[in-house]
C-alpha cells in the first residue's frame, strides 16, 4: 500500500495539482488577512506589517512555502515549458475562488481573459498529454 501511495503522490501531475490548488488557497487566505487588518490608522499599514496580525495572513504563507516544495517537485519530473503553463490555471481558479468565496464580481472582461486562458491550456494539453505517455 505504502509503495502505491508513493507513486500517487510522486506523480508530477499530481504535485502540480497540488501546488495549483495551495496557490489558489493561499492567494484566498492572504486576501482575507489583508481585509481583516486593514486599518488606514495605523502609521504601518502601508508596509502590509499590519497583516501579520491574521491568523489568515500566516496560513495564507503556509500554504505558499508548501506550494513552493510541490512545484519543485513538480519540476524535478517535468519540463518547464509544460509544468509552467499548466500550472497558470491558478489564474483561473483565483478569480473564480474570489466570485465563490468572496463576492467578488468578475466582470465581461475578465471572463474573457478566463476563456483565453483556458483556450491555452487546451493548447498546451495536447503535448502535455502526450509527455505523459514517455513518464
Amino acid at each position: 500500500m505504502t509503495g502505491l501511495l508513493r507513486r500517487w503522490f510522486v506523480n508530477p501531475w499530481v504535485q502540480l495539482s497540488i501546488c495549483v490548488i495551495l496557490g489558489t488557497a493561499a492567494e484566498i487566505f492572504l486576501k482575507l488577512g489583508a481585509a481583516a487588518t486593514a486599518d488606514p490608522e495605523n502609521n504601518w499599514s502601508w508596509t502590509g506589517l499590519t497583516g501579520l496580525r491574521s491568523i489568515w495572513v500566516w496560513w495564507g504563507i503556509l500554504a505558499s512555502v508548501v506550494s513552493l516544495f510541490n512545484w519543485l517537485a513538480t519540476l524535478r519530473k517535468l519540463p518547464l515549458t509544460i509544468a509552467f503553463p499548466v500550472g497558470n490555471i491558478v489564474h483561473i481558479l483565483v478569480p473564480l475562488s474570489c466570485w465563490i468565496f468572496l463576492d467578488e464580481a468578475i466582470t465581461p472582461r475578465r471572463w474573457g481573459g478566463i476563456a483565453l486562458v483556458l483556450l491555452g491550456l487546451m493548447i498546451v494539453a495536447k503535448p502535455a498529454a502526450s509527455l505523459e505517455a514517455k513518464l
